[in-house]
């Protein structure tokens, strides 16, 4: 149960967030979304008030905030402009797959990183030829040696694809395994040789976020890379992440459905029955 001091923390926090939105957002939400502009300056105001690490314990450098708190901050940036929530929102289930199931190393190296939004990422699932059914992945992840994997494959549709350094990629390391989600492995893939991002995917809406298809070939990932060091976990690991996305998605929509309307004001749409009128007039005559 939140304390009055856990409160009163919790509201100078949406205090500032809704500040930034007012002076920072606001006045080019419109503009930005319509020209379809990756917002640039308001991503480094988001670093700047931490909401890359908003979810992430304060022993990693993160903010460390409950899940209320959070869900409240996504639900007010999507009163604002939903997509902004989705930029830090699918960075930070990536760095939630870290947290849970990382080693000790690599909570140690990436947390303290994504929660400055140093390094900014996302979950790479989703496959030309697989959507809701992740254990029809065809990307595959080949041991060679004891210090590398190399990774073939093609992502789609992937949050923070262009403007992301590092995602969260399920693979199979195991393609024959039975279940298949024992032949399932999630790696900390940065960009580098062999990682393409061989095209920028368009939306009708949305736009803030970036959407994009990555290729992987032949790309070599260091095996201290596997999330959790063990393979045929990813799955798990992956759904474990997205229980963050889940628990805000519908705060983000209740933001969004909240925002202020953009219809025509109740004076300007009374004008317009009397040139409907007009123009029955004329038809009838």
């Amino acid at each position: 149960m939140s304390t009055p001091a856990d409160l009163e923390q919790e509201q100078l926090i949406l205090d500032s967030v809704g500040r930034f939105l007012d002076r920072e957002v606001k006045p080019h939400v419109h503009a930005l979304e319509h020209d379809d502009i990756w917002p640039e300056d308001i991503v480094e105001g988001m670093k700047a008030l931490g909401l890359f690490g908003a979810t992430i314990g304060a022993d990693h450098g993160g903010l460390g905030l409950s899940a209320s708190t959070y869900a409240k901050i996504v639900e007010t940036v999507s009163t604002v402009w939903m997509s902004l929530a989705g930029i830090f929102n699918s960075h930070l289930i990536m760095a939630a797959t870290v947290e849970r199931f990382g080693t000790p190393a690599q909570k140690e190296s990436f947390l303290p990183r994504f929660a400055t939004g140093e390094l900014r990422g996302g979950l790479a699932l989703t496959e030309p030829d697989c959507g809701t059914d992740l254990q029809a992945i065809r990307t595959t992840a080949r041991r060679d040696g004891n210090l590398d994997y190399v990774i073939n494959g093609t992502k789609t549709w992937i949050s923070n694809g262009i403007h992301g350094q590092i995602f969260a990629l399920l693979v199979k390391t195991d393609p024959a395994a039975e279940p298949r989600h024992r032949g399932m492995s999630l790696f900390l893939a940065e960009k580098g040789p062999g990682f393409t991002v061989s095209k920028k995917l368009e939306k009708l809406g949305y736009k803030g976020i970036d959407s994009a298809e990555l290729v992987f070939s032949d790309y070599r990932v260091p095996a201290d890379r596997l999330i959790g060091g063990a393979e045929g976990r990813g799955l798990q690991q992956a759904l474990g992440g997205l229980e963050l996305g889940r628990s805000t998605s519908r705060r983000a929509a209740s933001g969004w459905r909240g925002r202020p309307s953009t219809r025509r004001s109740p004076t300007a749409r009374s004008a317009r029955p009397s040139a409907s009128r007009s123009a029955s007039t004329r038809r009838s005559s």
